[in-house]
């Protein structure tokens, strides 16, 4: 797991223990017993810990171009944003479960019947139904657009769907939040919390709605060149905006002038401030395999970005590059300009043999200087961990810069790190958006 993925979970865990201290349950009372107590410290504090949860999942929507740096790329945020979604629908159920706890105590005659009142606004009661409706459906939703982003047999444009409505169910949530939230747990530290997360997040989705999420790194295209490759197609596109400057490795957001909102692709081509890049497109969806019948010459698109850290950019003297199929995109944008100046071994694994690309990755490499391996796993075995790592001079001087399937990715630094590789040293493009 990502280093500031671990650190802000443990900044998060930190914090929500926080409400331990400031809602001590007290001594019961024959107005106040003992479970009521209990009770309405498990809403409040599992209240707090969702919404803290679904706040933070919210604002890492929001593209930010100093928290994506911080997380190490808007791939690492998007991720953080989806476990945080999912971590959100547990402490939802297990807020839902405490406030429906005193109706299975009554049931068993633990205790009777007590009227409730809803602290922050007592002046209009009337809500508290409708507000409790809110909640209840509130988890309900959330928890079917979890499931939807989590399952991937779900289509592309349903995912998009739920996010669509998602800004708008979370700014109900808040008027919920509110209905129940006592006064003066706002005059306590998690309250402070939960008002400054809540209050970010709510901002975040006000851009969402207003469909101002990365406007500032939008730019008009035009569909320049199509050729076919093995399961996909190169598009190249020319951009009319000199100030679409981008790193090697990095990615955008392109659109087609369709109906689908723009998707992420690897930027497969270095930068020369000419206008034109190059897109690898595989066929591995509804989307991208319509592409194949649909895209024409001259079309207009649009591109937003450029957005990612995996841009080869360390002190290492050596580096190890390790693509799959597809993924080969990223490095194609880096060899000239970072094998002129270090010592690189690319792998490069894949099954669909695709001659034009090989020949230009072989002619590529030999004229920087590139040690260029290559594997069709359709007839051999996949590169193995310690066949990579023989080729390390110095492991405690490299870096491991990888992008291909998820699986893969994870055993190579597992075995890497193993081998004593800083794990600030292993750099993995997570292109995976769901």
């Amino acid at each position: 797991m990502n280093i500031n993925l671990m650190l802000t979970f443990g900044i998060v865990l930190v914090t929500l223990l926080v409400p331990i201290s400031a809602l001590q349950v007290g001594a019961a009372t024959l107005e106040w017993s003992k479970f009521w107590q209990i009770r309405t410290y498990l809403v409040n504090y599992s209240g707090i810990v969702s919404m803290i949860l679904m706040s933070m999942c919210i604002t890492l929507s929001v593209k930010h171009w100093p928290l994506e740096r911080w997380l190490g790329g808007l791939d690492k945020q998007y991720r953080l944003h989806k476990y945080l979604g999912i971590s959100a629908v547990f402490s939802v159920l297990f807020h839902w479960m405490s406030f429906l706890s005193d109706d299975f105590a009554m049931d068993l005659g633990y205790v009777a019947a007590k009227d409730e009142t809803y602290p922050f606004w007592k002046l209009i009661d009337s809500l508290g139904d409708p507000a409790q409706l809110i909640g209840e459906f509130g988890f309900y939703f959330s928890a079917a657009f979890v499931l939807i982003a989590w399952i991937k047999k779900f289509k592309h444009n349903v995912f998009q769907l739920t996010h669509k409505v998602l800004p708008y169910l979370y700014l109900l949530l808040v008027l919920h939040m509110i209905m129940f939230f006592d006064a003066s747990l706002w005059l306590s530290f998690p309250g402070a919390i939960l008002f400054i997360v809540s209050g970010l997040a709510t901002v975040g989705c006000l851009i969402t709605i207003f469909n101002l999420n990365g406007t500032k790194k939008r730019y008009k295209a035009q569909v320049k060149d199509i050729k076919p490759i093995n399961n996909g197609i190169e598009v190249t596109l020319k951009i009319d905006a000199p100030e679409f400057v981008y790193q090697s490795g990095q990615f955008a957001f392109v659109g087609f002038d369709d109906k689908e909102r723009p998707h992420p692709f690897s930027l497969a081509s270095p930068y020369h401030n000419d206008g034109n890049v190059r897109l690898m497109i595989k066929a591995n969806g509804d989307y991208t395999n319509s592409l194949m019948n649909t895209l024409a010459v001259g079309q207009m698109a649009q591109i937003e970005g450029p957005y990612g850290c995996f841009n080869f950019q360390d002190d290492a003297h050596q580096h190890i590059w390790f693509a799959a199929g597809i993924g080969i995109a990223p490095f194609l944008t880096a060899i000239e300009m970072v094998g002129k100046a270090k010592v690189v071994n690319l792998f490069y694994s894949y099954r669909e043999e695709d001659k034009t690309l090989l020949a230009e990755l072989q002619q590529r490499a030999k004229q920087v200087g590139i040690s260029l391996h290559l594997r069709n796993t359709s007839v051999e075995d996949r590169f193995s961990s310690e066949e990579v790592i023989s080729y390390v001079e110095k492991i405690t001087h490299c870096s491991v810069w990888f992008c291909g399937p998820s699986e893969l990715g994870k055993t190579l630094e597992r075995d890497f790190i193993k081998a004593n590789l800083p794990a600030r040293s292993f750099h993995r493009e997570l292109f995976e958006f769901r």
